[in-house]
């Protein structure tokens, strides 16, 4: 009887068709990059977020993108669908503010965010560790996230198989690992499974670039990841995660300044 009417309930649920919700809040443009100090390019992608599990976020074509960065204005022009592209040589505006603007289908989406400089890599802690093993090769071990810093930051570190960094290639951010400022917001999630691990030589090498943020891009990026990295069974109830862009927008404007270092395996 017992299996009969499981059967029955099973049979009831895959006649039922699958129902989707759509998102409460729909945002109209979704933006990633900004303003960096390390090369002259800058990069601003722009999407129209997707609203069903079987679309895809499309390119925002044809719009506006300046940023002022207090002494004139950067004008941006679209390379490929959806990605905008600027080149500036001004020097850097430590502690000022760097506005955006966007003009896109007859609206206007400001942001605005602050150039803090970054410490040197040599004078800070690495995000990482090391171990020499029996055969003389290194153990290299980089924790995604690592909490109690004393300014926040976001490092992208390469090595064997990890491809260079593109600041114009945004599928990179698998990559990227983080400083906080904040201390750990959970101590029930799964923190061993956000690291890379790697064997190497002592004589390969590994470039770390660390990025400065400032204080609302790095509260921006911990509330995105109490939704994502953090979530388990313990978390709160999800929230909508307010950006820097007015308007019915998503996303972070970031400026960010930037060090870069080289170095062999076995000198970490």
């Amino acid at each position: 009887m017992m299996l009969l009417i499981a059967m029955q309930t099973s049979c009831k649920k895959d006649g039922q068709k699958d129902s989707f919700d759509g998102p409460v809040k729909k945002y109209e443009i979704a933006l990633e990059g900004g303003i960096n100090t390390l090369i002259p390019s800058q990069y601003i992608k722009l999407t129209v977020p997707a609203l069903h599990p079987d679309s895809l976020p499309r390119p925002v074509r044809n719009a506006s993108v300046v940023v002022n960065d207090g002494k004139s204005n950067l004008i941006f022009k679209e390379t490929s669908p959806g990605i905008y592209l600027g080149t500036n040589n001004n020097a850097p505006n430590y502690n000022g503010a760097y506005t955006l603007t966007i003009k896109y289908n007859d609206k206007i989406y400001t942001a605005v965010d602050t150039l803090r400089q970054v410490v040197n890599i040599v004078d800070d802690f690495l995000p990482l560790s090391t171990k020499t093993m029996t055969d003389g090769m290194i153990k290299l071990s980089i924790p995604k996230h690592t909490f109690g810093y004393l300014n926040p930051n976001k490092w992208y570190i390469y090595y064997g198989d990890v491809p260079p960094w593109d600041l114009g290639d945004f599928s990179q951010s698998k990559y990227y690992t983080y400083t906080h400022f904040l201390g750990s917001p959970n101590p029930l999630y799964p923190l061993n499974s956000l690291k890379r691990e790697y064997i190497m030589d002592k004589k390969a090498p590994i470039t770390i670039f660390k990025q400065s943020l400032s204080e609302s891009y790095d509260k921006y990026l911990y509330g995105v990841f109490l939704e994502t990295d953090w979530n388990g069974l313990f978390s709160g109830v999800p929230t909508n995660i307010e950006g820097n862009i007015s308007g019915n927008a998503q996303g972070y404007f970031s400026v960010t300044d930037i060090d870069r270092r080289r170095y062999s395996a076995g000198d970490l």
